[in-house]
C-alpha cells in the first residue's frame, strides 16, 4: 500500500495523500506506454476521498460543524469544493470569479456559505448555489461570523470592520479599532461572546454585548489567533506563538517555530496546541514539542477534523494533504477502516538498510580527521558509532590518503605470504604416515569373520574413492613427491 510515514519526536505521522493523483497515472502510463494493471503502487493505493484536489493549489479548508461535510477553496480558476464524507467522494463544485479571501460556514452544514474575495465582493451561498453578492468599501483580509447576532464581521487594510447584519440584509455601524495600518486577522471567542482583533500595533478585545472595545494588549505583528476557556494564543510574524491568560497582561509561554516565518492559523484542543507557518506544521503539548508534520509544498491553512487524530491540508499543490496521528485520537467516524490499517502496518517489522552508508566508530572519525561532522545532518548516531554516506566516505579518504595505505598493507603481507609458501616448499615438508592403531583384541562373532575379510571393506588409499574424499591431502603428497625429484 501506499503510505508515507513520518517520525518526529517519536511519534508516526501516516501522510494518507502522498501516492500520484489519478490523472498523474494516467498520465505516466501514457508517456512510458505501460498499463496501470501491472503497476504495483496504482494497485495498492490508499485514496480516503475522491477527487480530493485542485487544478493548482488549495488555500483553506473546513469541515462542517455535524462532520457530513469539508469545504475547500482552491484555484485555478478560483473555485469551491463540498465533498461529502459519508460518500467519501466531491458532492459539487461552484466557479467563482475571483480568488477566495476567507470563507465561513453559516450553519451546521454547507447549506449557507458566505465568502470574501479579492475582488471585495462578499458572495453568500445558499443550497443551490449564488444567493446574494454585494460589495465591501476596502480591500478584505479576514472575516468571521457572530450566530448570535446574525452579523457578519468583514476586517481591511484600514482601521474600521465591517459588520453586515444578515437579519436585517444590511450594513450597519463598522468597529472603529483605531489601528491605522490595518487589521491583520480575526476571531472570536463563542462562551465569552468576546472579538479578537490582530493587527500590527496591538491587540484589541471587543464585547459584543456592548459593542465596546473593552481591552487593549500590546502585541505587534498578530497574524492569527485562537482561543479556549480563558486562554489565547497569538501568533506573530515572527513565527512566535504567545499563549495568554485573559486575566494577565504577560504571556504564559511562548512557542518558536524555527523557520521564523508569519503563523498563518493556530488550533487549541483540551492541553493541545497547533500552528503551522508556510513550511511547517507544530503541534504542543504543555511547555514541549509533541511531534511536528513537515509537507513538501507550502502550508496555506489546515483543519482538525473533530475528535480524532486526521488533518487536512490546503497546499500551494494540486492534492489536499491528509494526514493522521494514531496517537493523538482514533480515525474520524467516517473512515474507520484508517484504524485497523495502522495497525496492520504495526505489526509489520520492518527494517531499515543502510546500502549506501558505511558505519564508523569514534576512533574511525579521529583517524578521517572527521571528529567536525559530529552533531551535524553528515552523521547519524547509531549504535556505539556514527553512520556516513559511502560517498563522504571514500571521499575523505581520498583525502586522507588511506586508500594508498591501504593498498600498501595488502601488497606487503601478500608478499610476506608468498615468501611463506616458498620457504615451506623448498625445505620439504613431509607429512608423516599415519601410524597404525593396534586394536585391542576382541571376542569376534563367527558371523562376521568372513565381512573382516572382505577386500570390498579395506581402505585403499590409491583409490579414486579415497582421493574424491581427500582432495587436500592428495595434493600435498603430489608436492612432495615433486619436490624429491
Amino acid at each position: 500500500m501506499t503510505l508515507s510515514i513520518t517520525i518526529s519526536q517519536q511519534i508516526k505521522a501516516y501522510n494518507l495523500a502522498a501516492c500520484p493523483t489519478l490523472p498523474e497515472f494516467l498520465e505516466t502510463a501514457y508517456k512510458t506506454q505501460k498499463s496501470l494493471k501491472k503497476n504495483e503502487q496504482f494497485r495498492k493505493r490508499i485514496e480516503v476521498i475522491q477527487g480530493f484536489e485542485f487544478n493548482t493549489a488549495s488555500t483553506q479548508i473546513e469541515e462542517s460543524k455535524d462532520q457530513q461535510y469539508i469545504v475547500a477553496a482552491g484555484l485555478y480558476a478560483p473555485s469551491i469544493k463540498i465533498f461529502e464524507t459519508s460518500q467519501l467522494s466531491m458532492k459539487c463544485s461552484r466557479g467563482l470569479d475571483s480568488e477566495i479571501v476567507k470563507f465561513c460556514l453559516l450553519g451546521d452544514d454547507y447549506k449557507k456559505i458566505a465568502m470574501v474575495c479579492e475582488d471585495r465582493n462578499i458572495e453568500l451561498h445558499a443550497q443551490y448555489g449564488k444567493h446574494f453578492k454585494l460589495r465591501v468599501p476596502k480591500q478584505p483580509t479576514d472575516m468571521i461570523y457572530n450566530p448570535y447576532n446574525c452579523n457578519l464581521l468583514v476586517s481591511s487594510q484600514n482601521e474600521d470592520i465591517t459588520r453586515l447584519n444578515l437579519e436585517l440584509g444590511s450594513f450597519v455601524e463598522s468597529y472603529n479599532i483605531q489601528q491605522e495600518t490595518g487589521v491583520n486577522c480575526l476571531s472570536m471567542h463563542d462562551q465569552l461572546q468576546l472579538g479578537f482583533v490582530g493587527g500590527n500595533k496591538q491587540l484589541s478585545i471587543i464585547d459584543f454585548r456592548s459593542d465596546q472595545i473593552v481591552q487593549q494588549l500590546g502585541v505587534n505583528d498578530v497574524t492569527s489567533i485562537a482561543t479556549q476557556n480563558l486562554q489565547v494564543a497569538l501568533g506573530t510574524k515572527e513565527g512566535q506563538i504567545k499563549l495568554f491568560d485573559l486575566r494577565k497582561h504577560i504571556p504564559i509561554h511562548i512557542y518558536q517555530h524555527q523557520y521564523r516565518l508569519p503563523i498563518k492559523k493556530i488550533v487549541m484542543n483540551d492541553d493541545m496546541i497547533v500552528s503551522c507557518d508556510a513550511k511547517i506544521l507544530k503541534f504542543w503539548q504543555g511547555n514541549r514539542l509533541f511531534t511536528n508534520i513537515e509537507p513538501q509544498s507550502e502550508i496555506n491553512s489546515f483543519t482538525w477534523v473533530k475528535n480524532s487524530g486526521m488533518f487536512l491540508l490546503a497546499l500551494e499543490q494540486p492534492r489536499m494533504g491528509i494526514y493522521f496521528i494514531p496517537q493523538l485520537n482514533a480515525a474520524p467516524k467516517w473512515c474507520p477502516f484508517l484504524d485497523n490499517l495502522t495497525e496492520e502496518m504495526e505489526e509489520e517489522e520492518q527494517q531499515t538498510v543502510y546500502d549506501e552508508y558505511k558505519f564508523l566508530s569514534y576512533e574511525e572519525l579521529e583517524r578521517l580527521d572527521a571528529l567536525h561532522l559530529l552533531e551535524t545532518a553528515m552523521l547519524k548516531p547509531y549504535s556505539h558509532g556514527y553512520l556516513i554516506h559511502l560517498k563522504l566516505y571514500l571521499k575523505l579518504r581520498q583525502q586522507k590518503g588511506l586508500d594508498f595505505e591501504d593498498y600498501k598493507q595488502k601488497r606487503i603481507q601478500q608478499n610476506y605470504e608468498k615468501q611463506l609458501e616458498a620457504e615451506r616448499v623448498s625445505k620439504g615438508y613431509v607429512i608423516p604416515e599415519e601410524p597404525e592403531i593396534e586394536q585391542p583384541v576382541k571376542q569376534i562373532d563367527p558371523r562376521f569373520q568372513k565381512l573382516l575379510k572382505d577386500n570390498d571393506f579395506t581402505v585403499d588409499k590409491k583409490s579414486e574413492a579415497w582421493k574424491r574424499a581427500h582432495p587436500s591431502e592428495v595434493k600435498v603428497r603430489k608436492q612432495i613427491n615433486k619436490n624429491k625429484r
